[in-house]
């Protein structure tokens, strides 16, 4: 019979060897600073696999809805757009992740939020991802496995910490960093691609030197929008 030593090492090396490889994973750490008049936050990538850990151990948030609203009706930023929004984070911060209901979604790119508050430190996780017809930035903040103070499974509203006009100055910094990156970035943009949105019939992407963003209100011009995409890819790809 084994020993527990033995048993330990056994169950990590089966872990080992099933998980995904970071060497594969187009995933980097990578991380911007979103300085405000009272806090540095350090904002880093995550890999699917990072941000599952650490996500287990969170409470969520309310969403601010009227603030993302604002956000997408002004038409100064990207945020409305799909494809833009998309691939200036993969410009940035590596390709999508699968946090995401692929019916009623298209990408996910999860993050840390680190900073520190005179002599403790804390940390969120952000997701900023496609659901139906709009981009939402699910934020959870982390708490250890074993602190039975917080209730799991319900919303909270901001903490003390991190309080909602800091939250959306760092929603509006982030978004102003990607709008600014996306006009350097296009300039030199011609790379055919689509996804789509199977939920909200939306179909989006990139081809004949222009952006696109298209919801169609029967599923047979989605599933002729569809066929006629692939068949560009397809095309392009023999």
């Amino acid at each position: 019979m084994l020993n527990h030593s033995e048993d330990s090492a056994l169950v990590s090396s089966v872990i080992n060897k099933y998980r995904k490889k970071d060497d594969n994973s187009p995933v980097k750490n990578i991380f911007i600073d979103i300085e405000t008049d009272v806090m540095t936050y350090k904002l880093i990538r995550l890999n699917d696999e990072q941000f599952y850990l650490l996500r287990k151990n969170s409470v969520t948030l309310f969403e601010d809805y009227g603030h993302l609203m604002s956000l997408f009706r002004d038409k100064d930023n990207i945020y409305s757009s799909f494809p833009k929004m998309y691939i200036t984070l993969k410009d940035i911060f590596g390709e999508s992740g699968s946090y995401y209901d692929d019916y009623k979604g298209s990408f996910s790119f999860p993050f840390l939020i680190s900073f520190q508050k005179g002599e403790k430190g804390y940390e969120y996780v952000m997701n900023i991802y496609n659901v139906r017809s709009a981009i939402e930035f699910n934020m959870a903040k982390l708490i250890h496995a074993d602190d039975k103070t917080i209730e799991r499974g319900i919303l909270y509203r901001p903490f003390d910490e991190f309080q909602e006009s800091e939250i959306t100055y760092v929603t509006n910094y982030l978004i102003g960093y990607l709008t600014g990156y996306f006009r350097m970035l296009v300039k030199g943009y011609n790379e055919f691609f689509f996804h789509s949105v199977q939920s909200n019939l939306i179909v989006y992407g990139y081809k004949d030197g222009k952006f696109f963003q298209n919801h169609y209100d029967s599923q047979k011009k989605f599933d002729t929008a569809i066929q006629e995409l692939k068949t560009i890819e397809i095309s392009m790809n023999s």
